[in-house]
């Protein structure tokens, strides 16, 4: 049976459950994100509104710019200032997300992206979503399952680990809670 399980990776990852929300935020859970700022926080969310990932220091993955680094690379501050987004650990992406299955699969067609809410193809409103995968040199503005991030196909095994930088920023003011992350792949 294929399983997939999302973390917002920290001291140690907090797993996002079902019901739970992945929260940008400002600098610290629950604060506001300024129109055209980008989070300087992100966490993890229960239904009931209690930050389950208080404990674990969670990891943040902060737009910096689209080619402002060395040799034109996409910029980031996961922490410790701004740097080419080349130069993240796989322990430094703030989503990990990992794909099992019973028997060894190989993935193929894997994609990465923010949506409305409710149509896969539909951009979230108000939010400008930002995604790559680790080892990326540019971010892309994954909004719609049209515009996803492309992961790298993953060879034959019975779990995957994917990496993936995350960033969000409202283009007005106002709660932006009906946009979902989502991620599809082909597995045989």
């Amino acid at each position: 049976m294929a399983t997939f399980t999302w973390y917002i990776q920290g001291t140690s990852p907090t797993t996002v459950g079902a019901t739970d929300i992945v929260q940008f935020a400002g600098a610290t859970f629950d604060s506001a994100i300024t129109v055209g700022a980008y989070n300087a926080s992100t966490h993890v969310k229960a239904s009931g509104g209690s930050n389950l990932s208080s404990g674990n220091t969670p990891r943040n993955n902060k737009f910096i710019s689209q080619s402002g680094g060395t040799g034109s690379k996409s910029q980031a501050d996961w922490g410790d200032g701004t740097e080419d987004i080349d130069a993240i650990l796989t322990s430094e992406c703030a989503l990990k997300i990992n794909f099992s299955h019973g028997s060894a699969v190989t993935t193929t067609g894997c994609i990465f992206y923010a949506y409305d809410g409710s149509t896969t193809t539909s951009a979230p409103t108000g939010v400008t979503f930002k995604a790559a995968e680790q080892g990326d040199t540019a971010w892309t503005a994954a909004a719609g399952s049209a515009s996803g991030v492309t992961i790298n196909d993953d060879t034959s095994a019975t779990s995957h680990d994917y990496y993936i930088l995350i960033s969000a920023s409202p283009d007005s003011v106002g709660l932006k809670s009906a946009f979902k992350l989502r991620m599809e792949l082909t597995y045989s």
